[in-house]
């Protein structure tokens, strides 16, 4: 099994200080969480979208619209050379890009090539200069099986799908240049966490450029990452007393703001929470997805993290900062917490879009920036995803914005979705990942749709069909 994958490589440093002195000097008591009832599929799905009469938006917080000034990055391309499994073949370098600056890629062949190829989309790298490749998790599999596969780093980090996208693309074209082989029979695209968003942008922008798709552990929808994180910061704020959304936009000072008023407020840890943080934790909940196997889990393993996060949005700040809102977002919390679900979307506070950073017209998302406003869900080639559903990193939230959308543009039949009972961040077993690529490539090569699930609705005990295998600690039945 994986271990953890995307998580940014430049804040680990600053996440290490962070965590240590938030989990410094002694936490406050825990206290017994209220015992509640498990809510039916019916009231998870009412306090997750809420009414449009009970929580009318017109009584509440009026949005701002964050101050944020992109900051360009210089980036450079770290060495791709790599040595090829046996009997195999290594070609990798650098290429300079039409639009500007320099990528890295690497590629490998097998001897015995079928013709396919699988073009691999990293995740998100944080915003540290070197620009880095990565193998897609499956590597040693399609090496074994025949199939080729080629990656880029991309021409600059941060989060920026649409860049990934074009880069991909650029990569796909010259790739038969860039192996000496002739072209190939097929092509996929096999993304990770935001390299799911590079798919799903790839798919929106190119639609006949790969002949099918896997996403894991996807940030699908751009927008809806970003708003999450949000989302995050917002409620983390609300009930800690401390409005998030209008702190310093100095790093130091709102790393501070967090290490000294709100992780004391909620609890140094997440087996600690206070009375207020165990209410965050209820409406983060409602927020993910509602009720479902290793939420607490998934929480526990992003509590601290995640305002990292945030905290690294502020040191870097560019487009993802600057779309992020709330404006509109319905957040769900369990009784017995002293809120209810009225009285939190009156209060919390919110933010806008910056305008200025979203294009409304989905055809022309050829930008940088394709990947936030409307999602776009027109696909033409088929698309499989996986998602667990204790990812509190990228939530499973991610899959049903995303079916929502393709099932608008009339595309529903070409995405399989799949739901994975387990913590962490693309935390997939060889077993879920294989099998998803080999029923990919049968539902192109034979048009046979493989099984998926239904993630729109009640999550409580999603999962059990695609779990290989099951974890020992699995909650079964009704999730808490």
């Amino acid at each position: 099994m994986s271990k953890r994958t995307g998580a940014a490589v430049a804040i680990i440093a600053t996440a290490a200080l962070f965590l240590s002195a938030c989990s410094s000097g002694g936490g406050t008591p825990a206290q017994s969480a209220p015992q509640t009832p498990a809510p039916s599929a019916a009231d998870t799905a009412a306090r997750a979208t809420g009414s449009a009469t009970a929580l009318a938006a017109d009584g509440w917080a009026t949005p701002q619209v964050l101050a944020v000034t992109p900051v360009a990055g210089s980036f450079h391309p770290v060495d791709p050379k790599f040595d090829a499994l046996p009997g195999a073949r290594a070609v990798y370098g650098t290429e300079d890009h039409a639009a500007g600056g320099q990528e890295a890629y690497q590629i490998e062949i097998p001897a015995a090539w079928n013709g396919e190829v699988v073009f691999f989309a990293h995740g998100f790298r944080g915003n540290a200069a070197e620009l880095t490749v990565s193998a897609p998790p499956i590597r040693e599999y399609l090496i074994a099986n025949g199939y080729a596969w080629a990656a880029t780093s991309y021409t600059e980090n941060g989060y920026t799908p649409g860049t990934g996208a074009r880069d991909t693309k650029d990569l796909r074209e010259n790739f038969a240049r860039l192996a000496g082989v002739a072209e190939p029979k097929r092509g996929y695209i096999y993304g990770q966490s935001m390299g799911g968003n590079v798919v799903t942008v790839s798919l929106a922008l190119y639609p006949s450029l790969y002949d099918g798709a896997i996403a894991e552990c996807g940030a699908l929808t751009g927008q809806g990452i970003v708003d999450y994180f949000l989302s995050w910061g917002a409620l983390a704020g609300y009930f800690s007393g401390t409005d998030i959304t209008s702190a310093s936009t100095d790093a130091g000072t709102f790393i501070n703001t967090l290490r000294g008023k709100v992780v004391p407020a909620l609890g140094s840890k997440p087996e600690n929470l206070t009375q207020k943080g165990k209410a965050f934790e209820s409406a983060v909940r409602y927020l993910t997805g509602g009720p479902r196997p290793y939420f607490r889990e998934g929480f526990a393993a992003n509590y601290l993290f995640n305002y990292l996060i945030l905290a690294n949005a502020v040191a870097v700040p560019g487009a993802a900062n600057a779309v992020a809102q709330n404006a509109d977002t319905l957040y769900g919390i369990d009784d017995g917490y002293g809120v209810t679900p009225e009285q939190l979307n009156r209060d919390v506070s919110r933010v806008r879009s910056n305008q200025a950073y979203l294009v409304e017209d989905p055809p022309g998302r050829l930008g940088p920036y394709a990947e936030f406003g409307a999602i776009d869900g027109r696909i033409e080639r088929p698309l499989i995803t996986l998602h667990g559903t204790g990812d509190l990193f990228v939530p499973i939230t991610m899959e049903q914005q995303y079916r929502r959308a393709v099932d608008a543009a009339g595309s529903g039949d070409l995405l399989v979705q799949r739901a994975v009972r387990r913590a962490g961040h693309c935390m997939f077993s060889d077993q879920e990942r294989q099998q998803a690529f080999t029923d990919l490539v049968a539902w192109v090569g034979q048009g046979r749709k493989p099984a998926g699930e239904d993630l729109l609705g009640d999550l409580s005990d999603a999962g059990r069909a695609f779990t290989q295998p099951m974890e020992a600690d699995d909650p079964g039945g009704l999730a808490p």
